[in-house]
This record gives structure tokens, sequence and C-alpha cells, in this order.
């Protein structure tokens, strides 16, 4: 009869639990954020950002140096990082349109301006890596 020992994992083993336990991690990560993004937002196309942008408040939520070195033209720059202090100027009757580098910060920053009462929250799908509108950058 043949004896198997199972207590004993090899490294090539070891090593795909562990990639296997990474692998859960970050699409569970994804998808709890992609759920507190339909929760608290809705996120739109580049296109229907850049069109509807003029009527609405286009808010960058990055730290202040990602602002500075290049934006969508006419956002303001709130970073989340500092909602502590509030969101100072902020109409609760006018569309909220976020965004960040991809979407994960802007998510959080829907989540807490809904907390605050805002209703009409927006978030740029694939941030403002992919964005091809007009942008201002450093210098110009």
């Amino acid at each position: 009869m043949m004896r198997v020992d199972m207590g004993i994992m090899t490294g090539f083993q070891m090593f795909l639990v562990i990639i296997a336990v990474i692998a859960i991690v970050f699409f569970g990560y994804q998808l709890f954020m992609w759920w507190m993004r339909r929760q608290n937002a809705e996120v739109i196309s580049q296109e229907d950002f850049r069109l509807q942008m003029h009527n609405a408040q286009v808010i960058d939520v990055r730290e202040p140096a990602e602002y500075q070195s290049a934006h969508i033209l006419g956002a303001r720059n709130i970073p989340y990082s500092q909602t502590k202090i509030g969101v100072p100027g902020l109409s609760k009757t006018r569309d909220i349109f976020l965004y960040d580098d991809g979407a994960n910060v802007a998510t959080r920053m829907a989540k807490f301006l809904k907390k605050q009462g805002y209703e009409r929250i927006f978030i740029l799908e694939d941030g403002f890596n992919e964005w091809r509108g007009k942008v201002k950058r450093k210098g110009e």
C-alpha cells in the first residue's frame, strides 16, 4: 500500500497558493470598488463627460502636485486626502463630475459626497490617464 504525505508542500505548490491568494484579494478589491462606485455615483464615458462637463462642477480628486502637472481644462482640485476639512464651494444642485488617475480615489470621494447629501455624482470612466479632451499642463 502506498502512503502519500499530504503535510508538506513543495516550493512550487507554495508559490501557486501565494499567487492564488494575491489574485483573490486583488479581484475581490476590484469587485468591491466596482460595487461601491455603482452605489455612490454613475460612471460616464469619456465622450459624455466631455460633452456635459461645461454644465457641471468638474473636480480633480488627485493630490495638488498631480493636478498642477496636468489636469482637465476647467477642473478644480479638491484632493480626497483633504476632505476632512470639507469640500468648499460645491453646489448640491449641480452635477459633480469627479476624476482621478483611474477611478478608485474618485469612488471614495463619491461615497464621501453622497454621505454629505450630494446626489448628482458622476465618475469619469477610465480616469484622467485615458482622457483625450483638453488638458492644461504645467507651464502652459
